[in-house]
């Protein structure tokens, strides 16, 4: 045996240190499980818009051990008093960056998936929406725009745009006439109606599910907040049925139109 280990002591040990490299290369790679961490930052941005209701989230990606596809992030909300829940699904990315002079417009990505590596976290800033409720509303929208198109032609036929050229005040009188007569219009009030009653952002108390998946191997990672809305800010929130609403009407006649609003809640 001594002569054994004499002979071959030194290539076993090479041997056994080959094999161990091996070993942990292969738990790090194919056995050794990567784990995300969600760190929010900031506020919980509720909206409502012609994308329906919208929650803004922005905070950081970090995972251990290995490399993770992240696939995708989806939203669980429950409002507490009656547990009605919704799913929201991203629709956009933003840049993590704030204008304080709000002199450029925010450019928006589509969203896809992406990859962590445990040496570079990742900064994301997500809007998510209430895709159910979009596609529900989207048809009623649509008749909504067709109408008004149908108005914009006549406006057109009665005096064409032109920059630089203001018509005589009897061409003013009757397009301020037409388009007043679409905002009190059947299409217009159907339509106030019903946004206004599928803003479901009512005063109260919400839990925020925030679910990050993972592909190869598929798997969930969950983070669990709640969150609240005031009186007020429910209030503000309805108010952009308005904007919506007036969105074409603003832009056809190349005015400001009313600001959308937002509440910023804090993560409980």
């Amino acid at each position: 045996m001594e002569d054994f280990l004499k002979s071959y002591g030194t290539l076993i040990i090479a041997i056994y240190g080959v094999i161990q490299v091996w070993f942990i290369a292969l738990w790090k790679r194919h056995i050794k499980k990567g784990k995300i961490s969600l760190y929010e930052t900031g506020t919980i941005e509720i909206g409502y818009s012609t994308f329906g209701p919208t929650i803004g989230l922005n905070g950081t990606l970090r995972v251990l051990n290995k490399d993770v596809f992240i696939s995708s992030i989806d939203l669980l909300v429950v409002r507490e008093k009656d547990k009605a829940q919704h799913i929201f699904n991203w629709i956009a990315f933003r840049p993590p960056k704030i204008d304080l002079a709000g002199s450029q417009p925010i450019s928006m990505e589509i969203p896809s998936g992406f990859l962590v590596s445990p040496d570079s976290p990742h900064r994301f800033n997500i809007v998510f929406n209430d895709n159910d409720l979009f596609e529900e509303i989207r048809p009623l929208f649509n008749t909504y725009i067709t109408e008004w198109y149908t108005v914009a032609d006549q406006l057109t036929k009665i005096w064409p745009p032109s920059v630089g050229t203001i018509p005589p005040h009897e061409i003013i009188s009757r397009k301020i006439e037409l388009i007043e007569g679409f905002r009190k219009s059947k299409i217009h009030l159907d339509m106030y109606t019903h946004l206004d009653r599928k803003c479901y952002w009512e005063p109260g108390d919400y839990t925020l599910t925030i679910n990050v998946r993972t592909s190869k191997p598929d798997r969930v990672f969950t983070n669990n907040y709640r969150f609240s809305i005031t009186e007020p800010d429910s209030k503000n929130l309805k108010l952009n049925v308005i904007t919506i609403l007036e969105e074409p009407i603003s832009s056809y006649q190349r005015i400001q139109n009313y600001p959308y609003n937002f509440a910023y809640s804090t993560y409980k």
